[in-house]
């Protein structure tokens, strides 16, 4: 089987969806060369410089340079991904990001990875245009592909609730995490990670781009303001500036946290285990997260998490983190102070954490997801 993976909307590797195409770009080269397979990617040379690490032996099928642009790249994969796709001789089309980027009758057997539709449970997420696009088209086009791979038990819901998919069309694949990556960090590696970073007291971790309403980050420096965490924590904020940074520097002066909160913009990926290792906890209290990566990344490295009770965050932590209602500050306040105060849950996740996240590696997931692009092209 010739399969193609498309890198568009994939954000060139700086997100949740790019960790996910980093992870399975290598896995999947694998898994297809053991059957006499190929993987063929199409992106545009940026795609290719962002993921040239992992693309190894695939193929490359150019797409031009100016799908760079959003508008462009969602009306390009609506309109040519397939044929393209079909040009480069591919069996079955893989589309990695599909809750962003989709094909309009491909004309080729089509599997699209859904990590989350926010857009259907966060007012205001996208301006209009996009907005239209991901309540439209995308939905039109998910329900005519062979088969549609959720990351979640809460993705695969909203998917046959906002999309009107058949649940039996609906596989769940839940993302994985490189848990020894995680769990062997050593307390070396995180103090030169906060001695670069300038991280002196302790700090509570939320790493997330900087986005609103979504990332629902001025709630939580309201929340961070009213515990009494704050007077011998800091909370610091990992993640590029998605339009959010210049709202959140604002709330930051109003609530005179100045001091209490460290921004440090986009984090490099070496660095994350460090910083993950470094903390006291782990924050991840975005309104509608499909998955959430940094959450099982923190259980990995044995690092108890605050947890929004919304989306998939409840079952990527279960009972190794404190749950808070994400629209109330007050509630998260309060859990914020049982996280940091629970002796028993943070000795209970350092040992069980890394065993836990074992069992969710990367590995099962590209074999899960190879076998669904198996499954539609007609192989055995």
């Amino acid at each position: 089987m010739r399969l193609a993976i498309a890198l568009g909307g994939t954000d060139w590797g700086r997100s949740g969806i790019g960790t996910y195409v980093r992870a399975m770009l290598p896995r999947l080269t694998r898994g297809l060369a053991e059957t006499e397979g190929r993987l063929v990617a199409l992106g545009t040379a940026r795609d290719f410089a962002a993921y040239e690490g992992e693309l190894g032996d695939a193929e490359r099928a150019a797409v031009p340079d100016a799908v760079d642009r959003p508008a462009l790249s969602a009306a390009w994969y609506l309109a040519r991904c397939g044929a393209h796709a079909r040009s480069a001789g591919a069996d079955v089309l893989l589309l990695p990001a599909a809750n962003r980027r989709v094909a309009l009758r491909p004309g080729l057997p089509t599997v699209g990875v859904v990590h989350d539709l926010a857009q259907f449970t966060v007012p205001d997420k996208y301006d209009r245009l996009r907005t239209t696009y991901v309540r439209w088209l995308l939905p039109k086009a998910l329900r005519s592909f062979e088969a549609l791979a959720a990351v979640s038990h809460a993705t695969r819901r909203d998917m046959a609730s906002f999309l009107s998919c058949a649940p039996q069309r609906i596989h769940v694949i839940p993302n994985g995490v490189d848990a020894d990556r995680f769990a062997s960090t050593d307390g070396t590696r995180a103090t030169v990670v906060r001695e670069r970073l300038g991280l002196t007291a302790p700090y509570l971790l939320y790493l997330s781009r900087l986005e609103h309403p979504g990332k629902n980050h001025l709630r939580l420096l309201r929340a961070f303001a009213a515990s009494p965490v704050r007077q011998d924590h800091q909370l610091v904020l990992a993640g590029a500036d998605w339009g959010a940074e210049g709202l959140i520097r604002e709330e930051l002066q109003r609530l005179g946290l100045q001091e209490r909160v460290r921004m440090l913009g986009y984090v490099e990926d070496g660095l994350i285990p460090g910083l993950v290792a470094g903390a006291e906890a782990i924050i991840a209290v975005g309104l509608c997260e499909g998955f959430g990566l940094p959450a099982l990344e923190a259980i990995a490295a044995g690092k108890p998490v605050l947890a929004a009770r919304a989306g998939a965050l409840p079952e990527v932590v279960g009972d190794l983190g404190v749950l808070c209602d994400p629209l109330d500050e007050q509630d998260m306040a309060a859990a914020m102070m049982r996280l940091v105060r629970d002796e028993p849950l943070a000795a209970r996740v350092h040992r069980e954490g890394p065993g836990h996240a074992r069992q969710r590696s990367w590995d099962r997931t590209s074999d899960d997801l190879l076998a669904l692009c198996h499954s539609v092209g007609g192989a055995r």
